[in-house]
């Protein structure tokens, strides 16, 4: 017996896997580079090795296994290839003997170089945010460019794979044969959501058990209602959400009272003020929470609903079972989500493990839109569909839907360079492709409902949780864009469209759902009110509503939408004021936790009149500056109006202080 053969077989497989180990470790030098050069400064790097550290030291098993586990792929690839060089390589010396000794250099570099090829171009058309993108740079998309990519690396991968099941088909050992094709349509199956398909080409046909009425929350996260076709943008990006606002009841001056997702989020559910529910920062540790078992999912679950809540993102929405919620479909929460997420980035596991069969392997990558540069909101979108076609067996249920693509820091899988028109925010184009992708989610969420019979008898309430302009959200009360939300309902039955002028704030959502549901909203600890005679066109016509909302700041980074968003605001500013427990949760830490309450930005906003009252801090001596600002003449509060109405400084002034009480004793007031 001839050993050449299998010598050069042997050869070809560990040069295979030398390249595949090399191809790793020159993208991990990639990625740290690009890490490198992201936090240049000696400060941030001294904070970063500090935070690594202790990172590291809390999960460092996970990290070795990490590491292990993308080695193990790249060398899974290497064996598919080798093999699929080898037995090209035996083709091409029985074909043409003195092709011998060149044989196995000329199969690998056609193999190895064909596949790399196909590889790079799909991940160049699929994640343009990439730091392995060709020439993309993690900006947007040009129009047509992906599409093309696409194709062309389709086209390329698909030949490759033929010419290897023709070969392996004819001249591979049966075992050899059955373990590829295994594994090569196993990795090509998994990005099509096996599952979710057989779900919807059989489904479980079932009576409803559904009576209703139910109710919906859908959140939008950063929605500015500006950027909407139904308030006149140019671009059209919310098609789908300018239709189901021409049909339903729309509240065009609505506010949170913080535009930061946790607390916006948790003063929705529980109806109450920041400064009542104790909630006051993104990350706040549970025992600073005064309203715990005050919310809605308490409430309903109480009233024989179930209770749902989907959200692809918690590195700032801390929302848990302990908010009353049945059933939670999170990414993983903790600081595994903010290393492994940040850092996750391989052309082989972007291209091929990016889907649910990866989140088995790398469950950081679970529906998480903290991976910004890989996430496309497909296989979240397909897990809520998925459920609501499951709640038709319940008889009554409350479904919270939050989607945070258009979040900072708008990066997504696919941002789309949608061009320029006059009225366009030229600063915020990519925020805009991320809305765009926003409304294609929200589309299968209403078709979803429809299709399954539960659109018609329930209470949809379709909202932005705060905000967003140029300079981000929660930094700035004076941006009126960064506190205004988008608030539309849905009542049970026929929709009315109906535009309500008055002023509201997110905090009557909660006593609003309760009215609905017949429940008298008064004997609950809500600072809203119920919005129910706008809705249904039964107010007293001299009602003016809430008729003020108070809202106040978090803390301001130089990140637009601040800490718990990127790994680059922990390390930053984060390093010194959050902690990890042993589980890996972020929270603030305690030594810091009244002092960023207390210096925040507080103002009062009426429909004439916005008094801001801001805490400036020099040499550690902290004094509060009021304005006044006539925002029907000035909407972007230019112009201090205080020293000219001191009457209304003062009626808004008390207004203030009936508030927040304690908050702001003790803290020398100036003036202009």
């Amino acid at each position: 017996m001839d050993p050449r053969p299998a010598n050069a077989r042997k050869r070809i497989y560990l040069l295979s896997a030398a390249l595949y180990l090399v191809l790793w470790l020159a993208e991990l030098a990639s990625k740290l580079f690009a890490i490198r050069l992201e936090y240049a400064s000696d400060v941030v790097q001294s904070s970063l090795m500090a935070k690594i550290g202790e990172a590291v030291r809390l999960c460092g098993l996970d990290a070795a296994l990490y590491v292990l586990t993308l080695v193990l792929i790249y060398l899974l690839f290497a064996g598919l290839n080798g093999h699929y060089a080898a037995l090209l390589a035996e083709r091409l010396v029985r074909l043409r003997p003195w092709l011998a000794r060149y044989a196995p250099g000329l199969a690998l570099l056609v193999v190895h170089g064909t596949f790399l090829v196909a590889v790079y171009m799909m991940n160049t058309a699929l994640y343009p945010a990439s730091d392995l993108a060709i020439g993309a740079g993690g900006g947007l998309e040009s129009p047509g460019r992906g599409p093309v990519l696409k194709t062309a690396a389709t086209i390329l991968l698909g030949l490759f794979l033929l010419g290897f099941f023709i070969l392996s088909a004819r001249y591979a050992r049966r075992g050899a044969r059955t373990v590829s094709f295994v594994l090569w349509i196993g990795l090509l199956i998994a990005p099509l959501d096996p599952a979710y398909l057989v779900g919807r080409l059989w489904p479980r046909k079932a009576a409803s058990a559904n009576a209703g009425p139910n109710i919906i929350l859908i959140g939008l996260d950063s929605l500015n209602p500006r950027h909407t076709g139904y308030a006149g943008y140019p671009l059209p990006i919310t098609p789908n959400l300018d239709a189901f606002l021409k049909e339903n009841v729309v509240f065009a001056d609505c506010y949170t009272p913080i535009a930061r997702t946790f607390p916006a989020w948790y003063s929705i559910l529980t109806g109450q003020y920041p400064r009542t529910s104790g909630v006051r920062l993104n990350l706040i540790k549970r025992k600073n929470i005064r309203s715990a078992g005050q919310g809605l999912g308490h409430i309903l679950t109480g009233m024989g609903y179930s209770t749902s809540h989907f959200t692809d993102e918690v590195r700032f929405s801390n929302i848990t079972k302990d908010e009353g919620f049945g059933h939670l479909r999170h990414p993983p929460m903790g600081v595994k989500d903010f290393l492994f997420g940040s850092f996750h980035d391989f052309s082989l596991t972007n291209v091929f493990f990016n889907n649910p069969l990866g989140y088995r392997i790398f469950p950081f990558l679970d529906v998480n839109r903290a991976v910004a540069h890989l996430y496309d909101g497909r296989y979240f979108l397909n897990d809520v569909v998925s459920s609501i076609a499951k709640l038709r067996r319940e008889r009554r249920f409350f479904l919270a839907v939050h989607l945070c693509i258009a979040h900072w820091p708008y990066v997504h899988a696919s941002p789309r360079d949608l061009g320029r028109r006059p009225g366009a925010d030229p600063l915020m184009p990519l925020y805009d492709s991320a809305v765009s992708k926003v409304d294609g989610q929200f589309r299968r969420i209403i078709e979803a409902l429809k299709a399954n019979g539960l659109y018609d008898d329930s209470l949809l309430v379709v909202f932005s949780d705060h905000g967003e302009s140029a300079e981000g959200h929660g930094s700035d009360l004076r941006d009126l864009a960064q506190n205004r939300v988008l608030l539309a309902w849905k009542p049970p039955g026929p929709p009315v469209h109906r535009e309500v002028p008055v002023l509201s704030r997110t905090i009557d959502i909660a006593p609003t759902v309760l009215d609905f549901l017949g429940e008298d909203p008064r004997r609950f600890p809500f600072d809203g009110l119920s919005l129910k005679p706008w809705i249904t066109g039964t107010e007293d016509p001299a009602a003016e509503g809430p008729g003020s909302v108070i809202m106040e700041t978090e803390f301001s980074l130089d990140t637009p939408g601040g800490i718990g968003l990127s790994l680059q605001s922990l390390i930053e500013q984060g390093s010194k004021f959050y902690e990890f427990d042993r589980a890996g949760l972020i929270t603030v830490r305690d030594d810091f936790h009244d002092i960023l309450v207390r210096r925040r930005n507080r103002a009062i906003l009426t429909p004439d009149w916005m008094l801001a009252y801001d805490i400036l801090v020099r040499s550690g001596r902290e004094s509060a500056r009021i304005s006044l600002f006539d925002v029907r003449r000035d909407p972007e509060c230019r112009k201090d109006m205080s020293a000219e109405r001191p009457d209304v400084v003062g009626d808004l002034l008390g207004r203030l202080r009936d508030h927040y009480g304690d908050e702001l004793d003790d803290i020398m007031v100036r003036r202009r």
